[in-house]
């Protein structure tokens, strides 16, 4: 029980990433070199090899970029550490088998995925994060999956690291998204997209229906008419009933002439000799 709670310690110390601002002091990183180492040792007393090794390298390629960006940080402490280091990887390696190997790379992408998360985090990148952060759990499930007797409880502090910072993340992107302003729509317009015509929207077809002064404004209403018309006239006669009437028609038979001849009446054919 002491060994694990021991374990949890270090596993915190280790994942309490600090602040973009602290990055360029080397103190800062140092710090996080050594919660790795611990992390790293207290696996290897629990002979959890895979995820001890996984951490001494992660150890070692942070102290190697801390030696390369500020060679005057304490160069003796910091070249003992790397010396101890690598003592350390060589012998936590011989002790691995295949498929731990293959546990302990899983093991690599997912602090790879927990640190650029957590830094995403603190500069305020919350949806690229929360997404990293997502995968490096994913992957931390699959670790699990491997050896759930052993491992569950080895990564337990990571997993709740990891859960906590979802929520988190989570809540902030929520909060995000409701204090953005929206459009604000006119309720007074009937933009004519959700509305159904009923029955009774529809104009009245009754005969007797008049047109009234709320539908158009002074001036704009037509004028009706409300006399009854008078007796329609009888249509006029069609010039074929005037032929009928009159008879025959007659044509002139020159320029001077004035009026067409009366019409000859014709006569019997005198009898043949």
């Amino acid at each position: 029980m002491r060994l694990f709670r021991s374990l949890v310690i270090a596993l915190l110390l280790a994942f309490a990433l600090p602040a973009p601002a602290e990055e360029t002091d080397p103190a800062a990183k140092w710090l996080t070199v050594y919660g790795w180492i611990q992390t790293a040792e207290r696996l290897a007393t629990a002979e959890q090899w895979p995820l001890a090794l996984g951490s001494y390298l992660e150890a070692d390629r942070q102290i190697k970029a801390l030696a390369e960006a500020h060679p005057d940080f304490e160069p003796e402490m910091v070249n003992y550490r790397r010396g101890a280091l690598a003592t350390s990887i060589a012998e936590t390696e011989a002790r691995l088998t295949t498929d731990e190997h293959e546990v302990m790379m899983k093991y690599l992408d997912f602090i790879e995925s927990l640190e650029l998360g957590e830094a995403q985090r603190y500069a305020n990148e919350y949806e690229a994060a929360y997404g990293t952060l997502g995968m490096a759990k994913s992957v931390l499930d699959e670790i699990i999956e491997k050896k759930p007797e052993g491992f569950r409880e080895a990564v337990a502090s990571q997993y709740a690291r990891l859960e906590s910072s979802l929520t988190w993340l989570d809540s902030q992107i929520n909060f995000t998204a409701i204090s953005r302003p929206g459009v604000a729509l006119d309720e007074s317009i009937d933009w004519g997209t959700t509305r159904f015509v009923k029955v009774a929207d529809l104009p009245s077809s009754q005969q007797n229906a008049s047109i009234t002064s709320e539908l158009f404004p002074g001036g704009l209403m037509p004028q009706t008419n409300t006399t009854p018309s008078p007796a329609a006239a009888p249509p006029a006669a069609s010039s074929t009933d005037k032929t009928k009437e009159i008879g025959p028609v007659r044509f002139r038979m020159s320029t001077r002439q004035t009026s067409a001849p009366d019409p000859v009446e014709p006569t019997a054919a005198p009898p043949a000799p």
